[in-house]
């Protein structure tokens, strides 16, 4: 392909790694890069090669020319489609069976989570919620991830419990 948009499409390969809930280390891994140079890549430091951009469009099930020309249409249960479409691929498949990251966890489950926005849910039923889907995160990392989010998350103090919160969205 001629005319590749490197911008864009490192834009979009990013924007498919946050819906995809792997870690970059993960993703560095799968196209054999260091994480040192994955990161380079996110600040714009560094440019994918097209051998890259080739393996990361078959992991992510799309088309170089999709990601290429604009911003890439991505819905919150795409993690869940791409383990799907994976199922019979073990070097794929094997990436996405690991816990996605406590963000993608955040950004993807909990902010859907009708309680969540409505009354707000503790540690205790947050780690829970996640557990439901197989998420195992200690209830003192989900506890830091709440306070690292406090721009999208509020703290309140537990109506029933001392020392307890309740979180929910600003």
């Amino acid at each position: 392909m001629a005319n590749l948009k490197k911008e864009q499409i490192r834009k979009n390969l990013f924007k498919l790694l946050d819906y995809s809930g792997l870690t970059d280390l993960a993703f560095a891994n799968l196209l054999d890069l260091s994480e040192k140079q994955v990161r380079l890549i996110k600040s714009g430091s560094a440019e994918f090669s097209i051998d890259d951009i080739n393996k990361a469009c078959d992991f992510f099930r799309k088309s170089v020319t999709s990601i290429n020309n604009k911003d890439v249409e991505v819905d919150r249960m795409y993690r869940d489609r791409l383990i799907s479409s994976h199922k019979n691929n073990p070097e794929y498949r094997a990436i996405l069976e690991k816990q996605p990251t406590i963000t993608y966890a955040i950004n993807f489950e909990l902010f859907y989570n009708e309680k969540f926005k409505t009354k707000g849910l503790d540690i205790n039923e947050i780690r829970k919620l996640f557990e439901a889907r197989d998420w195992k995160f200690l209830s003192g990392y989900i506890s830091t991830a709440m306070a690292r989010n406090a721009d999208k998350i509020k703290r309140l103090p537990h109506p029933k419990r001392k020392g307890w919160y309740v979180y929910t969205v600003k």
